[in-house]
């Protein structure tokens, strides 16, 4: 299927890693032009490196820490002059810490939200107005599914997403006459290093080996494994295509069934 995305250009925040770098090689292979964007610069280039040898396509990297608004202007300012136009914005940044309610300090629940919700309510306000301007934009905005599964040891990141829910669905509404589609994609626990992460951390939380920690995240997921990257970037990337051209306001699960409820 061709998705149309041809000379499209996307800027993919938390691109160095993750479901993040899955997103930009995905988009890269179906012929955009890819800016990735993290706080780690060599990450930055190896993730360039990668998804230039596997997709042959034009990749920038672009240093910048989301919890500054200077660096979210200043990374949306670079990669628009160097590509023209800004059609696509994957946001894929935030993690939260786990722990109990009454353990948790102030700082973790403001670290959370200021990446999680806040990183991401910055990018897409800075990069709207180029995309009103083209008439034509797709945002993706990636939401863990304790935004709709909340877990009294993951309140930071429950709060966070719920509010990324809301605030993805008031965008879609805000923006849609202008061209403008945004989505949520909301996955259970992938294969990467942040699922290594939370596993760490409920053993340490509940006193049980990881083992036991990854088999209970495991039983959550009806499917029986856990989602690779790539399954997750392929939804990615038809919602920011031009064969997306009626789903807006939406957060997507993508967790194996996970998710509760009709």
């Amino acid at each position: 299927m061709d998705l149309g995305l041809k000379g499209r250009c996307a800027l993919v925040t938390g691109g160095s890693m993750g479901i993040g770098k899955a997103a930009a090689l995905e988009l890269a292979a179906e012929g955009c032009r890819v800016a990735i964007a993290a706080r780690g610069e060599q990450a930055l280039e190896n993730a360039a490196e990668e998804i230039r040898g596997r997709a042959h396509a034009e990749v920038i990297t672009v240093r910048a820490d989301c919890t500054r608004p200077e660096d979210i202007g200043r990374m949306v300012e670079e990669v628009a002059a160097r590509f023209g136009r800004i059609d696509v914005l994957v946001n894929s940044i935030g993690a939260a810490k786990s722990g109990h309610f009454l353990q948790l300090p102030e700082d973790d629940w403001r670290e959370s939200l200021e990446l999680k919700l806040y990183g991401v309510i910055r990018c897409c306000r800075a990069v709207v107005p180029h995309m009103q301007r083209q008439r034509w934009g797709r945002i993706v905005n990636l939401i863990g599914h304790r935004g709709r599964q909340p877990e009294s040891r993951a309140m930071p990141a429950g709060v966070a997403n719920a509010g990324l829910i809301n605030f993805t669905k008031a965008l879609a509404d805000e923006f849609v006459r202008d061209g403008i589609l945004a989505n949520g994609v909301s996955p259970c626990p992938m294969e990467t290093r942040r699922l290594d992460y939370m596993v760490k951390a409920k053993a340490a939380l509940e006193g049980i080996s990881e083992d036991e920690a990854r088999a209970e995240y495991l039983r959550d997921i009806p499917i029986g494994r856990f989602a690779q990257p790539a399954e997750i970037a392929a939804l990615i990337a038809f919602l920011a295509s031009e064969r997306n051209s009626y789903i807006s306001g939406a957060t997507i699960s993508i967790d194996g069934g996970a998710t509760r409820g009709a």
